[in-house]
C-alpha cells in the first residue's frame, strides 16, 4: 500500500507520541522547577517510535510512515510542552506562594486540569491563523522545525542510526533512574555523595570562615544536571560556573561576614542566602530579558505587518502550490478560539477573582504578543516565554493596582500563549517541510494539551506534596522570579532590603548592557549569558557546576569528535533527563506514602 493512500493521523502514530511525550513532560516538571528550563520533546518523540516501529516491521501490516512520524512527533511535542504551557514550572507555584502566605487553599488537581487545558487551547488557536504568514510567505527557519523534520528524513534514509540513538536513550535514562534509586535509598548511606562540594575533593579551607559545602559550592552528581550541561553549550555553561563562583564564593561570604545575611547554622547557608542574592540574579534575568525584546524592534514591526497582511489574504499561486495540504477550517478555528477564550475568561474569574472584561482583555493582548514571540522563535529558535509574561505582569500590575493575583495570573495566560503557540509553530514548520495535513497536525496538538495536562499536573501534585517548592531540592528559579516581579507590583521596593535594592539595580544594568553588547558580533563570544548568569544566583552552586562540568565535557568531545556528539549528544542528555527525572516522581510517590527507606 501507497504511503499516500491511508491517514497519517493513525491511532498507533497518536499514542506513541503521547506516550513519549507525557514522559517527558513529566521529566520537564522536575528539570523546570529545579533550573527554570524545560526541554522540547519532538525529536525525541520521533526518533524513540521510529525506534520502535522499526523493531516491531516484522509484525505490521503496513509501515510507518514519515508523516506518520511527524503526527507522533507533534503529539509528543504539544504533550511535553504542557509542563510550561500550563504555568506549572513558573506561574501556578508562584500563585501557591502566595496563597499559602494568606492561609487559602492551592488549586486542586481538576482545577489545574481545567486551567492548564483553556490556556494551552489559546496558544494552539493563535498559531493557526500566523501559521501562513510566518511559514509559507516569510519563511521563517524555525530551527527546531526544520532539525525535527530532516531527522524524519535521515532516519528513513537509514533507520539503523534511529535505532542506535533510542538505544542510547534508553541506557542513559535506565542508567540515571537507577541512580537516582541508590542515592534514595536510605540504608544504603549513598546521600551524601549526592552534593559533593569542594571540601569533598581535599579542599579543606572556605571562604571568610565558610566552607565550600555550607556555600554549597561543589558538584551535583545528578545525572539530569549533567544532561542538562549537554543541551546548554558551552557559553551557556561558563555563565552558570562564573554566576556560582560571584554568588556563592564571593557574595555570600562577604554578605555574612558584613551582617547583611544571618547564617542560622546547618549543612547550607543557601536559603538564608537565597533572601538577598536572588534579588540581583532576577533583576539581572528580567532586564536582559526587556532589552532583548526592545532590540527585536523590527521583528515586532514585522510581526504586526505580518498581521495585517495575514488578514487581509496574502500570498500568491506559487505559495499555495507549494503549501501543505489540509487546511484547518477557519469555521473551526472561529469556534476553538470562542470556546478557549469564553473558558479562559470564566475559570479566571471563578478561580482567582479576575473581572470577565479583564480576562478577555488577557486573551485579547496574549495574541498579539505570542505573535511576537512566534515570529522570535521563528527567526532564533528562541522563545522568550518570560519576558512576554512579564510585560502582561505590568500592564496588569497597572490597571488592577494591589491585586497580586491578577497581575500573575493575567500573565500566565500570555505565557502559556506564546509557549504553546511557538510549540505548535516549529511542528507545522515541520508539516510545511514534509506536506503533512495542516488539520491533522492542529487536532494532534490539541490531543496532546488534553492528554498531557494529566499527566504534568499529577506530577506537580506529587512534587508539591513531597517537597516545598521552592526549596534546597527544586529551587524554582522561574517561580521565584515571577513570585518577586508580582510581589514588587503589588507593594513595591519596600518589599526588597535596602542593600539588595542597589544590587538589584546593578543586576538589572549588567543584564542590559551585556544584551546590547551581545549585538556586536566580534564581543559577543566572550560575554557571558545574562539568563544563565542570573538562574545562577538563584539555584545551589552545586547545581550551576555540574550543568557546567556536563557542558564542557560535551565541548572537550566535540573538538575531537563532532560526528559522535552530533549523532548522539541529544539522545544521552534527553536519557539522562527523563531517567533520573521520573525516578523522582517515584521518589516522591515513596515519600507521600510513608515508606521509611527512602
Amino acid at each position: 500500500m501507497k504511503e499516500g493512500s491511508y491517514s497519517e493521523l493513525t491511532v498507533r502514530a497518536v499514542v506513541s507520541g503521547l506516550f513519549v511525550g507525557c514522559l517527558i513532560g513529566a521529566s520537564n516538571i522536575t528539570i523546570g522547577l529545579k533550573i527554570g528550563w524545560t526541554f522540547g520533546a519532538s525529536i525525541t518523540a520521533a526518533v524513540v517510535s521510529f525506534a520502535i516501529f522499526k523493531t516491531l516491521s516484522g509484525v505490521l501490516r503496513r509501515p510507518y510512515s514519515e508523516k506518520e512520524n511527524l503526527i507522533t512527533a507533534t503529539a509528543g511535542s504539544s504533550a511535553g510542552t504542557m509542563a510550561s504551557a500550563a504555568g506549572l514550572t513558573a506561574s501556578i507555584p508562584a500563585l501557591e506562594l502566595i496563597l499559602k502566605e494568606q492561609g487559602l487553599p492551592v488549586l486542586s488537581y481538576g482545577q489545574l486540569i481545567l486551567w492548564g487545558i483553556s490556556i494551552a487551547f489559546l496558544g494552539v488557536f493563535f498559531a493557526v491563523p500566523l501559521r501562513k504568514q510566518m511559514i509559507v510567505v516569510e519563511k521563517l527557519k524555525y530551527p527546531t522545525g526544520t532539525a525535527a523534520a530532516e531527522t524524519i528524513k535521515a532516519m528513513y534514509a537509514s533507520g539503523v542510526e534511529a535505532v542506535k540513538k533510542a538505544k542510547v536513550l534508553f541506557y542513559a535514562a535506565i542508567f540515571a533512574g537507577a541512580w537516582k534509586l541508590m542515592l534514595s535509598i536510605q540504608p544504603l548511606g549513598l546521600s551524601g555523595i549526592e552534593d559533593l562540594s569542594f571540601n569533598d575533593f581535599g579542599l579543606s579551607w572556605g571562604v571568610l570562615g565558610l566552607t565550600f559545602a555550607v556555600l554549597t559550592m561543589g558538584i551535583n552528581m545528578s545525572p539530569m544536571m549533567l544532561g542538562a550541561g549537554i543541551l546548554i553549550g558551552p557559553k551557556v555553561g561558563w555563565s552558570l560556573l562564573g554566576g556560582a563562583v560571584l554568588a556563592w564564593g564571593i557574595i555570600t561570604p562577604i554578605l555574612n561576614a558584613k551582617g547583611l545575611i544571618i547564617y542560622s547554622g546547618g549543612s547550607s547557608i543557601y536559603r538564608d542566602a537565597l533572601k538577598w542574592i536572588l534579588w540581583p540574579g532576577v533583576s539581572c534575568m528580567v532586564f536582559a530579558g526587556f532589552t532583548s525584546l526592545a532590540l527585536q524592534y523590527k521583528t515586532i514591526a514585522r510581526t504586526f505587518t505580518s498581521l495585517k497582511k495575514a488578514t487581509a489574504g496574502s500570498g500568491n499561486a506559487a505559495d499555495e502550490e507549494e503549501d501543505a495540504p489540509d487546511p484547518f477550517p477557519m469555521t473551526w478555528w472561529f469556534i476553538g478560539m470562542a470556546a478557549a477564550t469564553i473558558l479562559t475568561a470564566s475559570l479566571a474569574h471563578i478561580y482567582f477573582g479576575i473581572h470577565i472584561w479583564m480576562g478577555i482583555l488577557a486573551v485579547i493582548l496574549s495574541l498579539f504578543i505570542a505573535s511576537v514571540a512566534v515570529r522570535a522563535t521563528g527567526e532564533t529558535d528562541i522563545n522568550p516565554v518570560g519576558a512576554m509574561g512579564k510585560i502582561t505582569q505590568v500592564v496588569y500590575g497597572i490597571l488592577d493596582p494591589g491585586h497580586i493575583t491578577t497581575n500573575l495570573m493575567a500573565a500566565g495566560i500570555t505565557a502559556a500563549g506564546a509557549s504553546q503557540a511557538g510549540d505548535l509553530m516549529h511542528d507545522l514548520k515541520a508539516g510545511y517541510i514534509l506536506k503533512v495535513s495542516i488539520r491533522k497536525q492542529v487536532i494532534t496538538q490539541l490531543i496532546g494539551v488534553v492528554t498531557g495536562i494529566f499527566a504534568a499536573a499529577a506530577v506537580y501534585r506529587l512534587l508539591t506534596a513531597a517537597y516545598e517548592i521552592p526549596g534546597e531540592v527544586f529551587a524554582g528559579p522561574a517561580v521565584v522570579a515571577w513570585h518577586l516581579m508580582a510581589k514588587v507590583l503589588v507593594v513595591g521596593i519596600s518589599a526588597i532590603p535596602v542593600s539588595a535594592r542597589w544590587a538589584a539595580v546593578i543586576g538589572g544594568l549588567f543584564g542590559i548592557i551585556v544584551t546590547i553588547l551581545h549585538k556586536n558580533k566580534k564581543i559577543a563570544k566572550w560575554l557571558p549569558s545574562p539568563v544563565a548568569l542570573g538562574i545562577a544566583f538563584i539555584v545551589p552552586g552545586f547545581y550551576s557546576v555540574a550543568m557546567w562540568l556536563g557542558a564542557w565535557i560535551t565541548h572537550l568531545v566535540n573538538k575531537k569528535n563532532p560526528d559522535l556528539v552530533e549523532s548522539y549528544g541529544a539522545s544521552l542528555a534527553s536519557g539522562l533527563i527523563a531517567g533520573e527525572g521520573l525516578m523522582m516522581v517515584v521518589v516522591a510517590v515513596l515519600l507521600i506514602l510513608g515508606v521509611s527507606w527512602v
